[in-house]
């Protein structure tokens, strides 16, 4: 830091603590016992950081008052001392004015030397600056530097010498206009006076020269720029103040197109202030008039005049009147002649612009390296922008606090936040004593778990432990299906961290008990948990939870997203707290702690808000889209993680651009996979990876620096496979499908063919009283529906309702979802038993089976498709549709009710096996969704089984077994065959290879696998 930047720091920051009336405490400490100077020294000691470099900032961490940090940069910073007024001596002593330099630029040099010396504890006075300034002129000056020296002490200021100076360098920069070299001056002063007073200029007419010498002709117009002319005579000038002789005039000396368009231009030449933005006015009225511009030939037109409200350096307010309303002009102007006239004196310095009035002085701007003035004036329309760019910090940030964010340099809300509030609203905290915290990271472990969460998250977590680290308060997350999980997680923790050697817990079961307890004794880590129902010695934890909670549940309430996404919410929390200054650590940063390195908070985005990820150049064309819009949910050691609105699968991506400014809706549908949770599938992902949609990591891998290799704490897990029944259940549904609108678009006849189909399905909804039409309540919201359009393979029409019952909500419109189905390995052994007992093997199918499950919630649906009475009524069900979550589950409690009526009885080993025994004869049930295979030996009890069935469940006639479930059977004696040949010429035809060879091996013959030479042992 320079010494005169230091003189201007030091003059900047006195005005702005003496506007505040708060200069008292950079000269002097607050006196303790004053509660009032107490707090105003905080308030001191907090607007001087804000004034601080971070670089300056972080060697004065230990100084905790304004007095002591102001101390230590005065003495830091000014240069004191005998060598330094030597040196400024001798740089005083030998400089001399240039040809290039100009007299103010000169002595604004001469005087800034002057007041390092001043600083650095020499007195000069005006004399001496004055005996400096005329040692560094020229000989050209010599006149002057007499004339001076001549002049009564009275007289001989600093500022008068300065004019004179000035004055004399423009005299001698005119006089260069006459090349004086070329005339030739004869020894007689009289004789050749009275000569040069007969010429006469050919080209002005004037007196006194000739047209070689005239400076008319050589002159340019400042108003048009040509020669021969000055621009008071210029015609142009003269038709455009004509042409608006209606219309007052203004006056500005900047080219349009060269003005900064979001600051204000301290402007010299400018007759009026004026500005081009709308929205900075506070009041305008409608007004007309023209700008000329002096360096180009342009004519602004003005459409309105005003007042422009705002500040300056948040310090004073500052009103703007009469401010012309210019939309052309490409830029803001402030006055000089407006100012002065409001009685403000302007100082222009080299690189500084001041305001004073009243013996005040006031910086209000800077110089740029255009060399224009731009002033620190601030519309109050870019304040409130401002509280916009505060609110944002306070959302990135997970809505942390102000004193957090505040240590942290980021700028803290001073409106009321609602989504805090929601969350964050507590009973007043009980006072706690001293602590001994451990002096070595990873030591003491406090752990706590959270929990049941309602609803659960997508892949079924419903707790979260928390493992904070006593040292440094780093904070890691676990997500939880069962409290049980704990003790493996929290195993899993300490292994990978050897140095633990203390837990501090409550009394759960999950901690105490079991096979964690048993590893800690074996690992020499001691337990230490609270005694019942006392919370508050487990305090680190049980307020790490709720921290971690109040932010996930703001971030949940803003960003709009399912409950269900709370998981994301907690993790990113932990994420952000872990960046965030901690009281408990004397306000450092978890991370800091830990790693021993400030983290980079550039990556923080809100949680919830709309991010736009580039795709991958393999996965799009020439003329697609090169990005998509996603849902910011939380971040990845390798990027940030993105969910996918339309396909509900997460990706993790690097190449993102966020939009914060607008909050997503994020009112998209979500459909919960079928798979589990607790598996990753990341390809590419370097670039860009995709997972499964409800895999989050716990805390994410803080440690990017090098260090010592260790084993991965990646579970192993095996890969996932879809079982049997979903993959037969794809097998039966290669049927052709149609959307509902696009009947119209099909031959009549197809048309009355898809029509009888959807009359079918109504009278099937009608015979089986599904729903009644009634007003839907006010606190009641309907789901849709949909038709669900198939043409079979054998050629028959199928129409069925499908409800949409991802719009269900878990606790609400359903349960239990669970409904069991026979496995493939049962099924072919019960096959292999009906061919020992010689049974009579029959296929049944239910048809509309889901419509006989009777529903125990009270759900309303919309009016189906073509079949709306446009009455605005809903159908409130009244028996499971398909589509439902609980429908699957309600048909199999109907049927089951119903077989163990019939004398069946379940096996406990496969729950869609029933057996019924009569008279020493057995007959066997297995049931498939709504497919029935039924056998046994006894062909006069099987077909009463049958009617029974169909009394009860509307099913077509039965067929003898010869294809179930895709599968084609056949009984040849003693003999069972199976197999799926319909399949696979279907799947032949599908990929054009029914012409293909067979082969009768799966691998060619004689094929070698691939050797590898044996290297070196270890």
């Amino acid at each position: 830091m320079q010494v005169y930047r230091t003189r201007i720091y030091c003059s900047r920051v006195k005005a702005i603590f003496a506007a505040k009336e708060l200069d008292s405490f950079l000269e002097k400490e607050a006196d303790a016992t004053n509660d009032t100077e107490v707090s105003k020294s905080k308030k001191a000691y907090a607007i001087l950081l804000t004034l601080l470099d971070d670089k300056i900032l972080s060697s004065l961490q230990k100084d905790d008052t304004a007095f002591k940090i102001w101390k230590a940069l005065i003495s830091t910073y000014e240069a004191k001392g005998a060598v330094n007024q030597i040196l400024t001596r001798k740089r005083l002593a030998t400089i001399r004015k240039s040809k290039e330099t100009s007299m103010r630029q000169h002595i604004d040099e001469i005087l800034k030397l002057v007041s390092d010396l001043r600083v650095s504890g020499a007195e000069v006075s005006d004399i001496d600056s004055i005996v400096y300034i005329l040692m560094s002129l020229p000989k050209e000056y010599e006149s002057v530097k007499v004339a001076l020296e001549n002049q009564p002490n009275v007289n001989l200021t600093l500022e008068f010498v300065t004019q004179r100076l000035i004055d004399s360098e423009a005299l001698m920069n005119d006089s260069k206009f006459v090349d004086k070299s070329s005339i030739k001056y004869p020894t007689d002063n009289v004789t050749f006076a009275a000569k040069y007073k007969k010429l006469i200029c050919n080209f002005c007419s004037k007196k006194g020269h000739t047209s070689k010498f005239c400076r008319l002709k050589t002159s340019k117009c400042f108003s048009c720029g040509k020669a021969g002319h000055y621009k008071r005579d210029c015609p142009v000038s003269k038709t455009a103040a004509d042409s608006g002789a209606r219309h007052s005039a203004y006056e500005i000396t900047f080219a349009a197109g060269t003005l900064n368009e979001d600051k204000f231009i301290i402007d010299s030449g400018a007759t009026s202030h004026m500005c081009s933005r709308k929205e900075w006015f506070s009041s305008l009225e409608p007004a007309s008039g023209i700008i000329k511009c002096a360096s180009k030939s342009a004519v602004l037109q003005v459409e309105g005049i005003g007042i422009i409200r705002g500040e300056i350096s948040n310090i004073v307010n500052l009103n703007l009147k009469d401010v012309l309303y210019v939309p052309n002009l490409n830029g803001q102007l402030l006055s000089v002649q407006k100012i002065e006239a409001a009685g403000f004196c302007v100082i222009f310095k080299k690189e500084e612009v001041f305001l004073e009035k009243e013996n005040k002085c006031l910086l209000f701007g800077h110089r740029k390296n255009c060399g224009q003035y731009i002033s620190d004036f601030v519309p109050h329309c870019e304040i409130a922008f401002k509280s916009d760019i505060d609110d944002l910090w306070h959302r990135r940030c997970g809505h942390s606090c102000n004193q957090s964010l505040k240590q942290l340099g980021l700028p803290t809300i001073s409106s009321f936040c609602e989504v805090c509030t929601r969350a964050k609203q507590c009973a007043t905290p009980v006072g706690k004593g001293p602590r001994r915290r451990e002096t070595v990271p990873m030591v003491m472990i406090h752990t706590d778990i959270c929990g049941p969460i309602v609803p659960k998250t997508f892949a079924g977590e419903q707790y979260f432990m928390t493992l904070i680290d006593d040292y440094s308060r780093f904070t890691e997350v676990r997500l939880l299906k069962r409290k049980s999980d704990a003790a493996s997680e929290l195993k899993n923790f300490c292994q990978l961290n050897p140095s633990v050697k203390k837990i501090r817990c409550d009394n759960g079961k999950e901690y105490v008990d079991g096979e964690f307890l048993k590893f800690a004794n074996e690992a020499g880590i001691k337990i230490d948990p609270s005694p019942p129902y006392t919370p508050c010695l487990n305090g680190v934890a049980e307020r790490t939870n709720r921290s971690l909670l109040e932010k996930g549940r703001a971030m949940i309430f803003e960003s709009n997203l399912l409950k269900n996404f709370w998981g994301f919410a907690v993790l990113t929390s932990a994420y952000i707290n872990n960046r965030m200054p901690n009281t408990s650590i004397d306000g450092h940063t978890p991370y800091y702690l830990k790693y021993n390195t400030h983290a980079d908070l550039k990556n923080l985005r809100v949680f919830g808000c709309d991010a736009y990820t580039l795709i991958p150049n393999s996965q799009r064309k020439k003329l697609d889209d090169k990005c998509k819009k996603m849902i910011f949910i939380g971040y990845s050691t390798m990027g940030y993680r993105l969910l996918d609105p339309t396909t509900k699968r997460i990706i993790i991506s690097k190449n993102v651009k966020f939009n914060e400014e607008k909050k997503s809706s994020n009112d998209f549908n979500y459909v919960s996979p079928n798979i589990d949770g607790s598996e990753l599938d990341a390809e590419n992902e370097s670039e860009k990876s995709e997972i499964d949609i409800f895999v989050p990591s716990t805390e994410l891998s803080e440690d990017t620096s090098e260090g010592t290799v260790r084993k991965s704490s990646r579970e192993k897990k095996h890969p996932i496979r879809f079982p049997e029944s979903e993959i037969y259940q794809a097998m039966l549904s290669q049927e052709e499908t149609l959307k509902f609108d696009d009947i119209s678009t099909l031959p009549h006849s197809e048309q009355q063919n898809w029509k009888a189909a959807l009359d079918e399905e109504m009278e099937s909804m009608k015979e089986n009283e599904v729903w009644d039409l009634e007003e839907l309540p006010m606190d009641r919201k309907a789901i849709s529906c949909r038709w669900v359009l198939l043409k079979k393979r054998d050629g028959k029409y199928k129409a069925r309702l499908v409800a949409r019952g991802f719009m269900q909500k878990e606790g609400v419109d359903y349960f239990e979802t669970f409904s069991p189905v026979i496995s493939m390995p049962a099924l072919r052994l019960l096959l292999i038993i009906m061919l020992n007992e010689n049974s009579n093997v029959l296929v049944l199918d239910v048809k509309t089976a889901f419509l006989n499950g009777e529903l125990n919630e009270t759900i309303y649906m919309d009016q189906p498709k073509g079949y709306d009475d446009n009455t605005g009524r809903k159908c409130k069900l009244k028996k499971s549709l398909y589509g439902l979550k609980q429908a699957p589950r309600q048909w199999y409690q109907k049927f089951l009710n119903f077989v163990n009526k019939l004398g069946f009885k379940q096996l406990n080993s496969e729950s869609c096996i029933f057996i019924r025994q009569v008279n020493s004869k057995k007959i066997f049930m297995a049931l498939y969704v709504d497919d029935l295979l039924l056998g046994g030996s006894d062909d006069q009890e099987i077909n009463v089984i049958v009617d029974m069935l169909s009394k009860e469940f509307k099913m077509p006639k039965s067929e003898k077994a010869s294809e179930f479930l895709g599968i084609r059977i056949e009984f040849a004696s003693d003999n069972l065959f199976l197999d799926q040949e319909s399949y696979i010429l279907r799947l032949l035809k599908k990929y054009k290879m029914l012409d293909c060879n067979p082969c009768s091996i799966p691998i060619e013959t004689k094929a070698t696998s691939a050797t590898f030479e044996k290297g070196p042992s270890l």
